[in-house]
């Protein structure tokens, strides 16, 4: 069984193709999942990928795939609920490139994340640039550094294949949903698609976690400091 890619509105020659695959922190995918929430992007499609046939999502009571196409701000997004895997980032790369044609797009996006070696209050996105001619706004450009996975197999072919390329990658050091280096990578986006969104409620959905998760190890340090003094 080969990929198959399923349109199910006519899409306008000349949109962007933005690659959002689940990455450290869930950033790409929590970043495109507040645009769907606040109805900045509609789907508009999705893609069978042969190696994925036994994952099924339930969403609002019906089944979907995994890999999903959306449109919005002059541009197709496609995401992935799931991981992934391995087996099937060369026939995934494929489906990238053929939906790039398909469309008559003009560009890859790939929103990607980067572990940060330190905690931080405002997350740093960076950007990789190959043949794409449009100003990069809210990100520096990255002199070293890796891509590695779906990404970095999307690059290579853009590259092989002359393709306008963009990597955005948000610095993350966590390991739970990063609400902070999403809305670092919408604010990088803002500036390159036609995109306006305030990402306010992802900023503080973010620290609401966090301080959740600090005031559950603040206690659990407690009950063990108590039980040392207890038993000595």
């Amino acid at each position: 069984m080969e990929s198959k890619i399923v349109l199910n509105s006519q899409i306008t020659p000349g949109h962007y193709i933005v690659t959002a695959f689940p990455t450290a922190g869930l950033v790409s995918l929590l970043a495109v999942n507040y645009l769907i929430q606040k109805k900045i992007l509609k789907k508009v499609g999705h893609i069978q990928v042969s190696g994925l046939t036994q994952i099924a999502i339930i969403e609002d009571k019906h089944l979907d795939y995994p890999v999903r196409l959306f449109e919005g701000g002059d541009s197709i997004f496609i995401t992935s609920q799931v991981p992934v895997p391995v087996t099937i980032i060369e026939e995934l790369t494929k489906d990238v490139f053929e939906l790039y044609g398909k469309v008559k797009a003009k560009g890859i996006i790939a929103i990607d994340a980067i572990e940060a070696s330190e905690e931080k209050d405002k997350g740093n996105t960076y950007f990789i640039a190959e043949g794409f001619n449009k100003e990069i706004k809210n990100a520096k450009e990255l002199e070293d550094g890796a891509m590695i996975g779906i990404n970095a197999s999307i690059a290579l072919a853009a590259k092989e294949n002359k393709t306008p390329f963009l990597g955005l990658m948000a610095e993350t050091h966590m390991s739970i949903p990063d609400g902070l280096a999403a809305s670092s990578l919408i604010n990088a986006l803002e500036s390159i698609i036609d995109l306006h969104v305030d990402t306010a409620d992802l900023v503080n959905e973010y620290k609401r976690v966090v301080s959740k998760l600090n005031s559950l190890i603040n206690k659990t340090n407690q009950t063990n400091s108590s039980k040392e003094e207890t038993y000595g």
